[in-house]
């Protein structure tokens, strides 16, 4: 960046920051704040949505953030869903899905991404759990591949750690891990040899 294009951004950036003092400056805290009505809250809540996906609960909090009236926060989310611009059903099975793809998590490890979400794991369909145990199996698989000259005992402790820290069950763990072994330590436990 040339020393011009540099002095240009930082004047640009210093008359921002002015502009913003003088803005702050105009808001004394012994004036009350002017509440936000409708429209300017559903605009707040159009440009979160433009981001990105959003559950209801995450623009209340970002309407509340802005100083939104209760009352005008119901209203416009109410309008907003009614137009289905909101709809936590969906968002809830869209991020289940793109969390089971993607980051390989297991059950327990979906419902606390949505809870944290504001989304409830209960409005997901129970044919999206009957292959947790095949997600498990693959991200097991996908794992060991990745695991170079470990030995078997190490390597199946680190795999339970990462099955598991993905919300994958304990029973479905064992299995996966059982289910990837590579052939010339099948049936041997993983504690040691076994002796004949």
């Amino acid at each position: 960046m040339s020393d011009p294009d540099r002095l240009a951004g930082v004047t640009e950036l210093s008359a921002w920051v002015a502009r913003d003092a003088e803005r702050d400056a105009g808001d004394s805290d012994d004036e009350p704040m002017e509440p936000v009505d409708e429209e300017s809250a559903r605009s707040i809540a159009l440009r979160a949505l433009g981001r990105r996906a959003a559950s209801r609960q995450e623009l209340d909090r970002t309407l509340e953030r802005r100083d939104v009236e209760p009352e005008v926060r119901a209203a416009v989310l109410d309008r907003l869903e009614a137009e289905g611009l909101v709809d936590d059903a969906q968002l809830a099975r869209d991020t289940a899905e793109r969390l089971r793809e993607r980051k390989h998590l297991g059950e327990r490890g979906v419902a606390a991404e949505l809870r944290k979400r504001g989304l409830d794991p209960d409005e997901l369909d129970e044919a999206d759990r009957d292959d947790e145990l095949q997600r498990a199996i693959d991200a097991a698989a996908e794992r060991r591949r990745r695991s170079g000259n470990l030995d078997d005992e190490t390597a199946e402790r680190r795999l339970t750690g990462y099955l598991q820290r993905r919300g994958f069950s304990g029973g479905t763990v064992r299995i996966a891990i059982e289910r990837t072994r590579p052939q010339r330590s099948r049936g041997r436990s993983a504690s040691g040899p076994r002796f004949r």
